[in-house]
């Protein structure tokens, strides 16, 4: 629960800081795009460990 109320805080102030002009569109692109990735592959890698416990 906690880290989707921080990833959306994260989002949220990504947001603002675009709209203030403190980061560009290429930039907050970047950004999002390394986050999304790096919430895949952390899926990902806690699936596979589980899924070891479940067979093993």
């Amino acid at each position: 629960m906690l880290e989707v109320i921080g990833s959306g805080l994260i989002l949220v102030g990504i947001a603002f800081a675009e709209n203030r002009g403190w980061l560009d569109r290429e930039k907050v692109g970047f950004i999002v795009n390394v986050g999304m990735q790096a919430g895949i592959c952390a899926g990902l890698l806690y699936f596979i460990s589980r899924l070891s416990e479940m067979f093993l």
